[in-house]
């Protein structure tokens, strides 16, 4: 039977970072255990794509995503700056297929009166989050009252404004690809974070290019190895080296770090069995799922008819497209989202449709023609990602509903024994479910099994359990 002194259950973003942290601090050997056919995680889930030799769209991200933007660096993965020309107009179409031009999902013949209350209504979010413990938001001295709490109900305590009601849920959908009354407020504080103000340039690189180099380095350590194909299904923590299986056998190692979601992580088997606090928390973990389709064509045609490509569809199919066009003169690109949460709530999508690869492209190509003209309907490529409980790595985030953090946040990052848990998931916030998070749940994780290694070390022998 293989040994080694760790084995890393997940070959994502979280789990490849972990190994690398570990062996530059002399680790060996590490094992990483993938249960898909390639590294890469979440950031490789358009890797595959059909797109007729088209490279995957690009990610955004934060100025404030310093791991992110660190690592790239060290990988040699460009950072583009990318300038937003504010000249270009927006659309939403209502369910009747009649479009409107807006700003940020905000028609343009919304009332002064109504945008002044947006303003003061999300300058009142941003204080409330002013005062919030990002890395453990249920700390907040007013955690149980906030988290009883749904967006929709609060936001409806204070404003009656049913056109601004809307258009905030609306832009709070989009955001989290959950309905408000799904959302607990304290979640959404939290998510808010300590500088809400969007970026007026936001960057983006590549997140397949990304991952790809960061598997190669640590695939080409000698001290590592990267194993793809093993799902792992089982963890026995009842002796001194912990035993992890799965039907391509079994490896041993002296702690364990759980690189996965808590949703993929109940589907492992713990002997003797987690505490009940914990499998409940894992079952119910939430994951609002999306259905993420790249649309290319020979050229970004919208910009010529004054359109940004950004578009809001209320039938839901999709929820909404951005362009993401390379820079210059090439091809172009639209990105669209599809929520799978239902039809009932704005920006849903039917279901029967959405589960439907086949329907679900006939309907975006259809809303797509009619939102920005007859060559929406002719591209030269179209891939989506897929969606289901059995797939590895799909499109989701996690917005909490009301009452989980303050019951389920204490165990995001708790460490069972020798079993320690990384995943963006288990991040503190905002970054949590995001790329940046996968990068600083790996370095804690990292350092918590470094901090228990040089425990033993010192003469405190420790049990897995």
């Amino acid at each position: 039977m293989e040994q080694v002194e760790v084995a890393i259950v997940g070959g994502g973003l979280s789990g490849l970072a972990a190994a690398r942290r570990l062996r530059a601090a002399g680790v060996s050997p590490v094992a990483v255990l993938e249960g898909a056919a390639r590294p890469g995680g979440r950031a490789t889930v358009m890797a595959d794509a059909p797109l007729n030799g088209y490279s995957p769209g690009s990610m955004w991200l934060r100025r404030a995503d310093r791991e992110l933007i660190r690592l790239a660096g060290e990988l040699d993965v460009p950072v583009r700056d990318t300038a937003l020309d504010r000249s270009y107009d927006d659309l939403c179409m209502d369910d009747d297929g009649d479009t409107r031009v807006s700003r940020d999902n905000i028609p343009l013949d919304v009332t002064w009166w109504t945008r002044l209350r947006k303003d003061l209504l999300i300058s009142r979010v941003v204080r409330m989050a002013e005062k919030m413990d990002f890395v453990c938001p249920w700390r907040h001295p007013k955690a149980e009252e906030l988290d009883q709490q749904s967006v929709h109900t609060w936001l409806r305590e204070h404003s009656s404004d049913q056109e601004l009601l809307t258009l905030l849920e609306e832009n709070l959908t989009v955001e989290a690809s959950t309905p408000a009354e799904r959302i607990s407020m304290l979640w959404l504080l939290a998510h808010v974070g300590s500088t809400p103000v969007p970026d007026a340039h936001p960057l983006r690189l590549d997140p397949v290019l990304l991952a790809e180099r960061l598997a190669a380095e640590v695939g080409a350590d000698p001290g590592i190895r990267v194993l793809t194909g093993h799902h792992v299904a089982a963890l026995d923590t009842a002796g001194e080296r912990i035993r992890v299986s799965g039907d391509w056998g079994r490896i041993e190692a002296d702690q364990v770090i759980m690189a996965i979601s808590p949703a993929d992580a109940y589907r492992v088997a713990f002997r003797p069995e987690l505490a009940p606090s914990r499998r409940r928390f894992q079952r119910e973990w939430p994951q609002a799922e999306i259905i993420r389709t790249e649309v290319i064509y020979e050229r970004p045609f919208w910009r010529e008819a004054g359109l940004s490509g950004d578009a809001y569809f209320d039938e839901g199919i999709p929820a909404y497209t951005l362009d993401d066009s390379p820079p210059g003169d090439g091809f172009g690109r639209l990105v669209a989202h599809t929520y799978t949460f239902g039809a009932a709530s704005p920006l849903g999508a039917d279901q029967s449709v959405a589960e439907s690869p086949e329907r679900h492209r006939e309907v975006l190509l259809r809303n797509l023609e009619g939102a920005f003209g007859d060559e929406a309907a002719e591209p030269v490529a179209v891939a989506q990602s897929m969606a289901g409980p059995g797939v590895y790595s799909r499109a989701y985030q996690s917005p909490m509903p009301p009452g989980f953090l303050t019951e389920y946040g204490p165990l995001l990052r708790e460490p069972t024994g020798a079993v320690h848990w990384a995943a963006a998931e288990t991040a503190g916030f905002p970054e949590n479910s995001t790329l940046e998070g996968a990068l600083t749940s790996a370095e804690r994780a990292a350092g918590e099994v470094l901090r228990r290694r040089q425990s033993v070390s010192n003469g405190a022998p420790q049990r897995a359990q």
